[in-house]
């Protein structure tokens, strides 16, 4: 018997990205929380927690980061790229942010690779808009 997965599904991965500040330094780790949801099916989060609690928030689209860990992709606040493409298991690099105040980070190329695939177990690539709600949609587009 096969089961579908329940809209609320979702798959999570917790690790350290390393933040790049100034060239001569040693990066800083920032512990880093990627969340898919099944009822966000286009977006992952970011969650980047800070000290005493405060965490950033980035919405990044799904497709943007499994591109990214190919070849440069992205523009304005967000670029995702991987450190090496004939390095499987290097970094990927992401720069988020206005040019005045980017956040330039790596985190594990394999590793991230290896959960953006869970994710798509869970939503297939391509079927995206057959997991959305549209009823918000459909009520805005009504004026209610």
């Amino acid at each position: 018997m096969q089961t579908t997965p329940s809209p609320d599904a979702a798959r999570r991965w917790s690790t350290v990205a390393r933040q790049y500040d100034a060239p001569g330094h040693w990066p800083t780790p920032i512990p880093v929380t990627f969340l898919y949801r099944r009822a966000d099916p286009l977006c992952v989060q970011a969650i980047f927690h800070g000290p005493g609690g405060d965490d950033v928030v980035w919405r990044l689209g799904r497709d943007l980061l499994i591109a990214g860990t190919r070849a440069l992709t992205g523009s304005g606040d967000v670029a995702v790229w991987p450190a090496s493409a004939a390095t499987p298991n290097s970094l990927v690099w992401l720069r988020l942010g206005p040019e005045d105040g980017r956040a330039l980070l790596s985190v594990d190329r394999a590793h991230l690779s290896a959960w953006l695939m869970s994710t798509c177990l869970l939503v297939p690539p391509g079927t995206e808009e057959e997991h959305l709600d549209w009823a918000l949609m459909d009520q805005l587009l009504a004026g209610r």
